[in-house]
């Protein structure tokens, strides 16, 4: 099948905005190859650009008006079957539901994102999920429930850069020091 250029390109340029920190054009862009997307029935694509439209929202923090263009993806891709995108979706969506205010839901989001994450084998991404649900903790008070989650998130990386098998290795000593 013959892919119009359009929605790409709008995507590419979304992205660029993004990066740059762009995030209105962003908003924008991502608005447009998403709706552009629709148009040619490419409705996972679609669901992508509505996630990273969500996405730019989180950063302009306007979590409500990412909920809006989050949360009709999830049926999307779970009626795809799409495991790796569901999974990230539900990262935005915690995302989105942290800048709400809303974290008991951010919470179930970043675990469920992490679950599914697992099942289709992305560690790194599940990694992603349980430090930000570790820094929810964190942010909550929940100190010991945040240091078990960012514990089993190292337990599981399949590569950790130096700094994090330090991380590792210091927080291995408060669980030693606990009775048996």
């Amino acid at each position: 099948m013959k892919q119009n250029l359009a929605p790409q390109k709008l995507a590419q340029a979304a992205e660029k905005a993004f990066r740059e920190g762009n995030y209105l054009e962003a908003v924008a862009g991502f608005e447009a190859a998403a709706t552009a997307y629709q148009e040619q029935g490419e409705m996972i694509l679609a669901a992508e650009m509505w996630n990273n439209c969500g996405v730019a929202f989180v950063q302009l923090e306007r979590g409500e008006e990412a909920l809006k263009v989050i949360q009709p993806t999830l049926p999307i891709l779970e009626s795809e079957g799409d495991l790796e995108r569901l999974g990230i979706a539900y990262g935005n969506l915690a995302s989105a539901l942290e800048v709400c205010s809303r974290y008991e839901e951010a919470q179930e989001a970043y675990l469920r994102s992490a679950e599914l994450l697992e099942k289709c084998g992305k560690a790194e991404l599940r990694l992603h999920a349980l430090k930000a649900l570790s820094q929810l903790q964190l942010k909550q008070g929940k100190q010991l429930q945040a240091l078990a989650t960012f514990q089993a998130a190292l337990e599981d990386a399949p590569r950790l850069s130096l700094q994090q098998k330090a991380l590792k290795k210091l927080m291995e000593i408060p669980w030693k020091l606990l009775p048996k």
